[in-house]
């Protein structure tokens, strides 16, 4: 649908044309040799018609045919009526919906070569050879207008076309950003509050049970103060997103945290070491390598017998992270939960690879192996060891 006046981005346009119509016409009304009122008309058509055409392009051009053909009964041909007729040509091509366009514009062309050669007294008299000219020339100016229509139409759908892929474009990146934030606050959160409920619960159940209330109430008010710092964070986050750091920090793995606080929770840890980790590791290196261990922890504590084997091994180019422990469970009925598909998503924001599932120990007997690779940049090294670079037990 063709757009309103005042939906229209060049109504100061559409005023330079209506005055350059109306000097161009105006010449043709001065010099009109009868009366004005067969040829003001003309003049008024050109004032009004650039802004009439967007709201009533079929108006404003059958109104046009009215005009022209009566002027074609008129003994002197003005240049206010070409003004008219090749506007006419353009508003055809430029604004009338496409069922009519073809042919309003073949009626243009075909009445005005008609009413040139049998109608208008002006011509008619004169042979042929000597109308031809005056034909040629009224053909051409009318197609050049319609085609000059053409490109501005097709040109203004083009940037109409681009501008809604653009949008489109910027709606599925939105989606895309939007679903990566949630995903990120979904592994944020589940990787704090799981740990830490598990902990709490296996200490609250030891308590009831075991009848140590004392120490399972000092346990549970430990391991949820620092709980209740995480969620904090994670919080921030999500008020404030742009004071996340991007650059690389010293960030602080301590595996020994979530070792002591996996044990609070009664798991038994054999854990060790080999290698010496990079002096300063990326943000996304440390945070996934954290995050894996302690959600390997956590199914140990949640789904094992008690115990568990965490070996971490630092290369030149990646540290390997393994955990095993045997599971109550069988392999049929272990089900992957959230826990695991947010290693997965994490490890592969980082190009990292994770492998998870049941498989048999040296003895035989069928244990739950939950190993990553994550890769890191080669940093340069300066011959320092790194605290707490040994072999644990």
């Amino acid at each position: 649908m063709p757009p309103t006046t005042s939906q229209s981005p060049f109504r100061m346009r559409d005023a330079g044309i209506a005055l350059a119509l109306g000097l161009g016409a105006l010449p043709g009304v001065l010099n009109a040799p009868g009366s004005l009122w067969g040829v003001v008309p003309l003049l008024v058509w050109a004032l009004i018609a650039p802004f009439a055409r967007w709201q009533w392009p079929t108006m404003t051009t059958l109104t046009a045919f009215a005009l022209l053909g009566m002027q074609a009964f008129s003994t002197e041909l003005t240049v206010a009526v070409i003004v008219v007729g090749v506007f006419t040509a353009y508003i055809i091509r430029r604004n009338v919906r496409p069922v009519l366009r073809d042919v309003a514009a073949a009626a243009l062309v075909v009445g005005d070569l008609v009413a040139l050669s049998f109608v208008s007294p002006a011509l008619r008299s004169m042979p042929f050879a000597q109308q031809l000219p005056y034909l040629a020339w009224s053909a051409t100016l009318l197609v050049a207008a319609g085609l000059f229509g053409v490109l501005r139409r097709r040109t203004e759908e083009a940037a109409a076309r681009e501008l809604e892929q653009a949008l489109q474009q910027q709606r599925i990146e939105l989606e895309h950003a939007m679903s990566a934030q949630r995903a990120f606050l979904a592994r944020e959160i589940h990787d704090v509050v799981t740990h830490s409920l598990t902990v709490i619960v296996a200490q609250a159940d030891g308590g009831r049970y075991g009848g140590d209330s004392e120490e399972a109430l000092r346990v549970i008010g430990e391991v949820g103060r620092k709980s209740l710092g995480q969620m904090r964070e994670v919080v921030t986050l999500l008020r404030a997103p742009e004071s996340r750091p991007v650059e690389p920090l010293a960030v602080s793995l301590d595996f020994d945290e979530l070792v002591h606080t996996s044990q609070l929770g009664g798991l038994n840890i054999n854990y060790s070491v080999r290698g010496t980790p990079p002096p300063q590791l990326p943000l996304a290196t440390s945070l996934t390598a954290r995050r894996v261990v302690q959600e390997a922890l956590t199914n140990a504590l949640k789904h094992g017998d008690g115990t568990a084997l965490l070996d971490v091994e630092w290369g030149e180019r990646h540290v390997v992270i393994r955990v095993t422990n045997s599971f109550a469970d069988t392999a049929a009925n272990r089900r992957h939960g959230h826990g695991l598909r947010g290693m997965r998503e994490r490890a592969a924001l980082i190009g990292a690879t994770v492998q998870a599932g049941p498989a048999p120990n040296s003895n035989g007997h069928i244990e739950w192996v939950t190993q990553v690779e994550i890769p890191y940049a080669p940093q340069p090294s300066d011959g320092s060891q790194h605290p707490g670079t040994m072999e644990r037990t």
